[in-house]
């Protein structure tokens, strides 16, 4: 014991027969109520979402109550901000649970507990031997051992650890009074192991001094032969760890040096300040291989590579949690859920690894058939164009996979359905807002693709957390960003402030957010829609992409055309800056159902399908009045082709460049003429001749898009016209 005190750096050190019994050690002493500074029988304790069932059983067992933390997918251990989010005044205590060698940033959680005045308690029976940064009172920072920052610190010496007794655990504490507490409670609440033993006893004279209980305790003694076995290893203990650093520096070199590598996974990453006696490889599959995770597994343990989950994933899914702690659900912690469903860990070896078996373990873990199966965000899923998208999308092969929608198959949160997951079991009722769907064709190299539409219901995507909250919940491998706050042109006009401000919000963070979580999910593409009405108002014609960066807009929507603007911009900065894969469409005039139909308010074909309409059923045989003198020609697509392009750029637009897309030019009089036919309307066009006519010409080049995507087939405007005409009926009965 005194040597293993000195080996962390802790005052004091008591050995038990096991990490499990360290743990209830700790816990029975920190809610010990002889102890001056102890939890009482209610507290909570902040507990990591990915820990092992002794760091949560002994909190339940002393009648505490867990209070669950989610972690970071990256490290594999909770962050302060997480830690500030969950805490409640009833909160007393935090139980950090040090996963794979690794843990939180040392220097933050320990001014969070002081600031919180709170007990901390340190599981790191996976982490012995990691060093990390601590600050002293006056700013100076050294380095400390996991275990020895907090109140107690528990060890394991199992077999698989970093050193062994066969069995075997440690306590280490920091003041004499802890110190008689655990050597205490270690042997039946006993007084024979006290330092102050005679002295304890003295003050019971009516009782025999060799049967004399001063508390509640335990039988957690460990044999001498144990004590004898960790005496050898902590000697070694120190060339081990040195070894284990070693080995995972070139697994994780040779790891990053094949180019498969970035493509399919990533590593788990030290935190900052951490020095971490590494227990594991620690890796995390990309998102879009997630339905993949167990095949893979199996794949790498036929081929003599053993692998473990990270400790037991996302406690939450854990049968006894969910009877104790039935409020905890599993998809409140989206880090854990990365964690479970596309995590695991490959052990280090305490001894060298020579570099051909590195090899040979790299050639394994990369060279599995990894088919991606895409998550697919759709934001402004209720509106015009969002809701074209999901009529293409029910047009696709329905999926024949069972598994991996896994973040929404706990039964929590709004729409959610009910079941284990992707990596822990088979799908069951998807939400209302995802549909799956199969590969498109024998060209599709993917295995589906998950579709999840969102709206306002789901979160107001000026706001950075909601918007967070999405991206972590769903995950998503590409982002279809249609949303944008709208109105009519006079509303826009009327208060650019507040649409400028409200778009560049929402744009600015779906793309930050999209660039953030690659780090949870591996690479995001997003594409985003863009307006014609960034073009300036003096624009060449055929105007290409180049003229949507510079000019005067038009004074009509002028904030809405700069926020448009501002996106195509922040796309290629996030391109060249961070390597993102963002890009941008700008369409022409579309039309369809779903829109403004207000004639004062809606795009030129609406206005004039609502106008012609009402007078169609009015039967009061005056013509239809068409603004100008319908000589100017306008480029005109259905909302379908637009959502058919929209979803082809998912997969095959890579420009830098906004890329221009538009429909059959032909002129407003035509335009006209086509839209009595559609709704049955005889009684002809008059043209208000004083009206302005604006440019005769606003052709588009759409030629980029005509290379890249040859022969694509826009629906018949007349046949588009139709289907709106009967929608409009419709939707008016």
């Amino acid at each position: 014991e005194k040597d293993f005190a000195r080996a962390v750096g802790a005052p004091y050190a008591v050995m038990v027969n096991s990490g499990s019994s360290a743990n209830l050690l700790m816990v029975a002493a920190a809610v010990n109520k002889l102890r001056p500074h102890h939890c009482d029988a209610g507290d909570e304790v902040l507990v990591p979402s990915v820990c092992w069932s002794t760091s949560v059983a002994p909190l339940l067992q002393s009648g505490l109550v867990p209070r669950f933390v989610d972690v970071d997918p990256q490290t594999f251990n909770c962050d302060v901000a997480e830690l500030e989010r969950r805490m409640t005044p009833r909160v007393k205590a935090v139980m950090a649970v040090h996963v794979l060698g690794n843990a939180s940033n040392m220097r933050q959680l320990m001014a969070f507990c002081k600031k919180h005045n709170l007990i901390l308690l340190e599981d790191t029976c996976e982490s012995l031997g990691t060093w990390a940064d601590s600050e002293a009172e006056d700013g100076t920072v050294s380095r400390k051992m996991l275990g020895t920052f907090g109140d107690f610190g528990a060890y394991s010496f199992y077999f698989s650890h970093h050193i062994t007794s066969g069995e075997g655990g440690m306590v280490v504490c920091n003041t004499l009074e802890d110190y008689n507490f655990v050597r205490c409670l270690r042997a039946h609440g006993w007084t024979r192991h006290l330092t102050n033993r005679f002295e304890v006893e003295a003050s019971h004279p009516e009782l025999d001094s060799r049967f004399l209980f001063v508390n509640v305790g335990y039988n957690f003694r460990p044999l001498e032969v144990q004590g004898a076995m960790l005496e050898v290893q902590l000697r070694k203990l120190e060339a081990f760890n040195e070894c284990r650093r070693d080995n995972l520096r070139r697994i994780e070199a040779a790891l990053t040096a094949d180019p498969r590598y970035s493509k399919y996974m990533s590593l788990m990453k030290p935190s900052e300040g951490t020095d971490p006696a590494w227990f594991g490889v620690g890796a995390v599959l990309h998102r879009a291989y997630a339905h993949q995770l167990r095949e893979y597994l199996e794949y790498m343990q036929a081929r003599g590579v053993e692998n473990r989950p990270v400790i037991s994933g996302n406690m939450m899914r854990q049968p006894f949690v969910r009877v104790y702690c039935p409020d905890s659900e599993a998809d409140n912690f989206p880090g854990a859920e990365v964690i479970h469903t596309r995590g695991f860990f490959i052990g280090v070896h305490q001894m060298r690894i020579e570099d051909d078996r590195i090899a040979k373990l790299v050639d394994v873990m990369l060279s599995f058939k990894f088919v991606p199966c895409r998550v697919v965000l759709v934001t402004g899923a209720n509106g015009m164009l969002g809701r074209f998208v999901q009529k293409e999308i029910a047009k696709l092969p329905k999926a024949t996979r069972t598994q991996n929608f896994a973040f929404l198959q706990t039964g929590a949160g709004a729409g959610a359905g009910a079941g284990s997951g992707a990596g822990a079991g088979s799908a069951t009722e998807l939400p209302s807002n995802v549909v799956m769907t199969g590969p498109s064709g024998d060209d599709d190299a993917t295995a589906g693709t998950d579709w999840v539409f969102v709206g306002r219901k789901d979160g107001d995507l000026r706001d950075l957390d909601a918007v967070e909250h999405l991206f972590k919940r769903y995950q998503p491998t590409h982002v279809l960003h249609l949303a944008a706050r709208l109105a009519s042109v006079h509303e826009m006009t009327a208060k650019p402030v507040d649409f400028w401000l409200d778009n560049v919000a929402v744009n600015n963070n779906i793309l930050r957010s999209a660039c953030k979580f690659q780090a949870w999910a591996g690479p995001v593409k997003v594409v985003s829609v863009l307006s014609t009405v960034m073009f300036p108002r003096d624009a060449t014609y055929p105007v290409g992409p180049e003229q949507a960066f510079g000019g005067q807009l038009h004074p009509a929507a002028q904030g809405y055309g700069l926020a448009k603007r501002a996106l195509a911009s922040l796309s290629q900065w996030y391109r060249k800056q961070h390597g993102a894969n963002f890009v941008t469409v700008l369409p022409g005039n579309f039309f369809g159902a779903h829109g403004d139909f207000n004639p004062a308010t809606a795009p030129l074909l609406n206005a004039l399908l609502a106008k012609a309409e009402a007078a169609r059923t009015a039967g009061a045989g005056e013509p239809l009045k068409v603004m100008g003198t319908g000589n100017p020609e306008r480029q005109m697509m259905h909302a379908s082709d637009l959502a058919r392009i929209m979803m082809w750029a998912l997969d095959s637009l890579e420009d830098d460049m906004p890329l221009l897309v538009a429909g059959e030019e032909l002129s407003v009089r035509r335009m006209a003429e086509l839209v009595c036919e559609a709704t049955g309307f005889s009684g002809g066009l008059s043209f208000d001749t004083d009206a302005v006519d604006g440019p005769l010409r606003r052709t588009a080049d759409t030629s980029r898009f005509e290379e890249l995507c040859p022969g694509f087939k826009y629906t018949p405007l007349l046949e588009g016209l139709k289907e709106t005409v009967e929608w409009y009926r419709s939707s008016r009965k």
